[in-house]
C-alpha cells in the first residue's frame, strides 16, 4: 500500500470510527432518557393509593336503647341517635329512631280459571274452589268486623280500594284466615282478583322528644331517660351492624381496586415497552463496541504501515 493510499485509508477510518464513537454516544443518550422514563413510571407506580379492603369491626356502632309498652301510641323499641341539652340545663332535645311492629293486610292474588266463586243455590251459599282442590264455604263477616278489615285493606293499600261494602272470609290449608271483596264474590268476578290476611309488619320511623330527662352513672354513661317527665325508662346499649354501609363500602373498594389494577397493568405494559427499547439500544451499542473495536485494529494496522511509508521515504530521500 502507498503512502497516499494509506493516509487515505487512515482518514477514512478516523472518520468512521469517529462517527461510530458518536453514534454511540447517541445511543447512551437515549438509553439515559429510557431509564428516567422508567424512574419516572416506578415513582407513579409507587404514588398510587393502593385500596384496602373494609373491615366488618369498623361497620358497628354501639347506640342506647330503650323499650316503651303499655302505651296508647308510643310502644316500640327506641334506638337514640343523638341529643344535646337544651337552655334550662335540666332538659334534653333527644333524636331517636322508633321500631315497631304493626297489623297491616297482605294481598294474594287468584286466577278465575283456577279458583273459580260459585253459588250454591239450595244451600243459598257462596265457595271457593282450589283449596286442596276442594269447594270452600266463604262465610260472611258481620257489618262491625267488615268495617275493620275494610279499614285495615285499605289502608294498607290506599291505591286499591275495597269497592264492596262487606266481606266474606276462609280459611287455607295452614288455618290462615283470608278476607274477600262481596263486590267480586257477588258480582262477575274478573280474570284475576285479590284476597287479604292480616299480619305484623315492622315500621320504623324516627322521632324526636323535645324534653326528656335524662339520668347518668358514675362513668358518665346514659342509664335511664323519662320522655314526659313522670314515667322512667331504663335505658340499655345494642350493638348495631351497619351492613347497608359495608355493603356500599365492599363496592367503592370494589372499583377503586378495579381502576388500581388497571393503572398497575398500564404502567407495566409501557414499562416493558421501554425495557424492550432498552434491550434493542443495548444490542446495538454492542455492535458498536464490537466495530469500534475492530476500526481500532485496523487503524493501528493502517498507522503501522503508514508510519513504515514515511520512514521508506525520508530514508529514499535522505
Amino acid at each position: 500500500m502507498g503512502l497516499a493510499a494509506s493516509q487515505a485509508r487512515f482518514l477514512g477510518i478516523t472518520a468512521r470510527k469517529s462517527n461510530i464513537e458518536y453514534e454511540g454516544q447517541q445511543v447512551n443518550q437515549q438509553r439515559t432518557a429510557l431509564a428516567e422514563e422508567v424512574n419516572a413510571l416506578y415513582s407513579k407506580l409507587l404514588a398510587l393509593d393502593v385500596p384496602i379492603a373494609p373491615d366488618t369491626t369498623e361497620f358497628y356502632e354501639t347506640n342506647y336503647d330503650f323499650s316503651v309498652t303499655n302505651t296508647s301510641s308510643d310502644d316500640g323499641e327506641y334506638i337514640i341517635k343523638s341529643y344535646y341539652e337544651n337552655a334550662d340545663g335540666t332538659t334534653y332535645t333527644v333524636n331517636t329512631q322508633k321500631s315497631y311492629n304493626k297489623e297491616v293486610a297482605v294481598g294474594t292474588v287468584l286466577k278465575k280459571d283456577k279458583n273459580p266463586i260459585t253459588y250454591d243455590v239450595p244451600s243459598g251459599t257462596y265457595s271457593i274452589s282450589g283449596i286442596e282442590d276442594q269447594p270452600t264455604a266463604l262465610t260472611k263477616l258481620s257489618e262491625e268486623d267488615s268495617a275493620n278489615m275494610i279499614a285495615l285493606i285499605n289502608e294498607s293499600y290506599p291505591n286499591k280500594q275495597v269497592q264492596g261494602t262487606y266481606l266474606y272470609s276462609y280459611k287455607d290449608t295452614s288455618g290462615v284466615t283470608h278476607y274477600i271483596d262481596s263486590s267480586i264474590v257477588e258480582g262477575e268476578s274478573p280474570d284475576e282478583y285479590s284476597t287479604y290476611a292480616k299480619s305484623q309488619k315492622e315500621f320504623t320511623e324516627d322521632i324526636t322528644f323535645e324534653n326528656a330527662t335524662i339520668g347518668f352513672d358514675e362513668n358518665n354513661r346514659m342509664n335511664s331517660i323519662s320522655l314526659d317527665g313522670t314515667t322512667t325508662l331504663e335505658v340499655g346499649t345494642t350493638r348495631v351492624y351497619n351492613s347497608e354501609g359495608y355493603d356500599a363500602a365492599l363496592r367503592d373498594y370494589t372499583m377503586s381496586k378495579d381502576e388500581y389494577d388497571k393503572m398497575v397493568a398500564d404502567l407495566n405494559a409501557q414499562t416493558e415497552t421501554l425495557q424492550q427499547e432498552d434491550k434493542v439500544l443495548e444490542l446495538r451499542l454492542n455492535q458498536i463496541d464490537t466495530e469500534q473495536n475492530e476500526l481500532q485494529t485496523e487503524l493501528e494496522a493502517v498507522k503501522s504501515v503508514l508510519d513504515k511509508n514515511i520512514e521508506n521515504t525520508f530514508k529514499t530521500f535522505a
